[in-house]
């Protein structure tokens, strides 16, 4: 055996050895529990009236709050009726503050597929109260790169943020959320649900 090919297979054999014996495990998911700084919980912050609540990096810690935006790296997406963008126009989405409640679009996907796109079910999923949106077309707007639109997860002073928001980037059902910057008509793309 010549001794080139023995040096290269005595290199593969160390390399497959020695990636055998790296720990390959994903480092642990933050979870919002362990994410509070100092005396912050949820509470403390719902306890501030709308308008006056600090920013998430006031009372999270900074790894969990980079985690929650890495989420949305693959894109954002919301749904909303079409009746709404016939009557407010899709020049720009959002509210007049500069803001869009926006949820991970794998999420989206993912809760699309679960409920088959049924709309009770899809109610349901979101936390929107029953009923609110039966017997109406609903658009799924998808945002390529929300980055670009200022990712950033919600205060809570946000003109939609209502009784239901908690803090910490989750609706109530567990969802992913951000909020980002009021959305050109080149920065997305609308789909009939």
């Amino acid at each position: 055996m010549n001794l080139s090919f023995t040096k290269s297979l005595l290199l593969v054999l160390l390399s497959v050895l020695g990636w055998s014996c790296v720990d390959h495990t994903m480092p642990p998911t933050p979870a919002l529990n362990t994410a509070w700084l100092d005396t912050w919980d949820a509470q403390k912050v719902l306890a501030i009236p709308k308008g006056k609540r600090p920013l998430p990096s006031t009372y999270l810690h900074g790894s969990y709050i980079s985690y929650q935006l890495s989420l949305f790296r693959s894109g954002a997406s919301y749904l909303v009726t079409k009746k709404a963008l016939d009557d407010y126009g899709r020049d720009t989405l959002g509210y007049p503050d500069n803001t869009q409640f926006v949820m991970a679009k794998q999420e989206m996907d993912a809760m699309l597929q679960k409920t088959a796109r049924n709309v009770a079910a899809i109610e349901i999923e979101l936390g929107i109260p029953a009923g609110s949106w039966q017997g109406k077309t609903l658009s799924r707007i998808d945002i390529p790169n929300p980055e670009a639109l200022h990712v950033r997860l919600p205060s809570g002073n946000e003109m939609g943020a209502n009784n239901l928001w908690l803090p910490g980037g989750k609706l109530p059902t567990g969802y992913s959320e951000a909020v980002i910057d009021r959305i050109p008509k080149d920065k997305y793309v609308e789909s009939t649900l």
